[in-house]
Parts: structure tokens; sequence; C-alpha cells
């Protein structure tokens, strides 16, 4: 009688904890949740991006406040200053170029963390590597800067007093005060330095990601004959396709969004003279003048600038894992049509 009462009471506790799984939440509920996020997300993202896309089409005709007229003139002003070309040519660069570069590397170094059997060894070669994603931006943008930099009063360059006492040069190279707005030298900088500073974020992320694929599917492909490379092709990148996929997104944004004002000293103007701007850096030189109508124009230029670059680098790599996947699979069919397996060959004698 007791288990038959201790049953039917499960059963009803069973069935009221069923119902309240299926009955409908009130919209309000998650909305309230939400609320705060929402706010936050409108008061300092979606009004101020509001503003500056009023103020990109506001063009002053006088030196009054009340001679102003919407039109397209900041659009076209931008366009026509020599240093922003450099600034939107210096962003697509980086972006197209450091990103693929420091994730090779990572990927390479990622790989040879994972192939340490202690995990004391492992766990300090992955803090090792992440040091330099907790170091502050600014200073390791001033220790590149006193790398790069040309020798003056304040002290000679690292770089350039090394190849000097080499006999590699006789002058100093002038990487980020070359005087000349299309230099490409202080591209080459910035590239050096956002591929180190890449470097960091993107090992730790790997290598957790590595360590966490499933060791059963090492040991098949082993079994059936893969090598280390083909199991690192076959295996390791298809399962840690979603983790280069947010890295490759990541990667972009931050690509465009290259600032390398500090490597100049935290001087726009001269970043801007040298060859050094970028689209950011161009809206923060813009915004210090007070211009905030050609800031407005730079800002919404550098935001359809990032999403089509993004976006589209994003299809051509996703189409990438889908064409080699697709190759796997015709090759794999390929070589189940090109085996004959016949039955009577297994009983002659």
């Amino acid at each position: 009688m007791k288990t038959y009462f201790w049953k039917k009471y499960r059963i009803k506790n069973i069935g009221d904890s069923l119902s309240i799984l299926n009955q409908k939440t009130p919209l309000w509920k998650p909305f309230l949740l939400m609320l705060p996020s929402i706010l936050t997300i409108f008061l300092f993202t979606f009004i101020p991006f509001i503003i500056v896309l009023a103020n990109s089409f506001i063009v002053n005709t006088g030196f009054h406040a009340d001679e102003i007229r919407p039109g397209f003139d900041n659009y076209k002003r931008i366009f026509e200053l020599d240093m922003y070309k450099v600034g939107v040519r210096n962003s697509i660069i980086y972006a197209m170029t450091a990103l693929p570069i420091s994730l090779v590397i990572s990927i390479l170094v990622s790989v040879a963390i994972t192939q340490i059997v202690k995990k004391w060894a492992r766990g300090f070669w992955q803090t090792i590597f992440f040091l330099p994603y907790v170091t502050s931006a600014v200073a390791v943008s001033l220790s590149f800067f006193y790398l790069f930099k040309t020798s003056d009063s304040t002290g000679p360059g690292i770089l350039n007093l090394t190849l000097k006492s080499l006999g590699l040069i006789k002058e100093d190279i002038r990487f980020l005060d070359s005087g000349d707005i299309h230099s490409w030298k202080p591209l080459l900088v910035i590239l050096i330095r956002g591929v180190w500073g890449n470097l960091a974020f993107q090992i730790l992320i790997l290598t957790t990601a590595m360590l966490s694929v499933d060791q059963q599917l090492y040991k098949a492909a082993a079994i059936d004959g893969a090598s280390k490379g083909k199991q690192f092709f076959s295996v390791t990148l298809p399962s840690i396709r979603k983790t280069v996929s947010f890295l490759v997104t990541m990667g972009l944004i931050n690509g465009i969004k290259v600032f390398p004002l500090a490597l100049f000293n935290n001087d726009p103007n001269a970043a801007a003279l040298n060859g050094g701007s970028s689209l950011m850096l161009m809206v923060y030189k813009f915004v210090n003048e007070g211009n905030f109508a050609l800031a407005g124009a730079a800002s919404i230029t550098l935001f359809v600038i990032g999403v089509v670059v993004s976006y589209s680098l994003r299809k051509i790599v996703a189409l990438t894992f889908k064409a080699s996947l697709k190759i796997g699979e015709m090759n794999v069919l390929n070589k189940i049509e090109s085996t004959s397996f016949k039955p009577k060959a297994l009983f002659k004698i």
C-alpha cells in the first residue's frame, strides 16, 4: 500500500513538472530581464550611431551655426584627402594581411603546445604566450616605437642601432618618420606589432580547442594509417572549424579598427603625415580638431568598409572549409569506387 501511494505521488509530481515546462512564458518576463542590456545598447550604441549619421550629412556653408545644409560634401572631402586614402589603404591591407599571418603562426604554436605530454609544462607555455595579452597595449606600442624609431636626442632606435653595429646599414631607416604621406614603412611596423599582439589570445583559444578534440578520432585515424600531417588536416582542423571562424570574425573587426597612435608617440598628425594613418586614427584626428562633420563621415565609412570586408572574407573562409570537405568526400568516394572487392578470391587456394 505504501509503495502504491508513493508511485502515485511521484507520477503526479512528474506530471506537474511537465505541465510547468509546457506552459508559455509571458513576453514581458524575458523582456524585463533583457531591459537593462537593451537600454545600455540603445543609449550607448544606437543613439550615438544615429547622431553620428546625422552629423555626417550636415554641411556648414558659412561661419554661423544656422548656415548649414544637408549633403554628401563631407564624404567627398574626406576622400579628397591623401592621408585619408592612405588610412583606408592601411586599414584594409592590415585586416587582410595581419589575420592570416597571425592565425597560421598561432595554429603552429598551438599544435606544438598540445604535443607536450606533461600538463604543468603545457600550462607553463600557455601562460608564457598569453602574457602579451594582459600587457597594456600602450606600453607594447611604445616598446615598438623605441624599437623602430630613428636615432635622435632622446636616444637611438634599437633596430637601427643593431643594423648599424652589424654593418648592414650606414644611415637610419626611417620607419616611423619618413616624411612621406604615401610611405609603406609605417604599415610594416603596424603589421609586425599587430601580428605579435594578436598571437596571445589566438594561441590560448586554439590550444584549448585542440585539447578538447576527441582523442578517439586520432586513434581511429592512426589505425587507418593516417600520418600526423593527415591527422592535422583531416581531424584537427575540421574539429576546430567553429573556433577558427570565431577568431577570423574577431580578427577582421579588430583589423579594420587598427589604431596605431602610440607608435607615433601619441601624435595623430605625425602618423598622418608619415604614412601611418588608419580609418580609426583619422576619426580620432578629426574629433581632436573639432571637425565633427568629417569625423561623422569617417565613422560611417569605417562602419561600411568594416561590414563589407568582414562579410566578404568570412564568406571566403566558409567556402574554403566547404570546398575542403567536399574534396575530402570526393577522395573517399573515389577510393571506394576504385577498390574492387571480389568475394571469390577469398576461396581460391
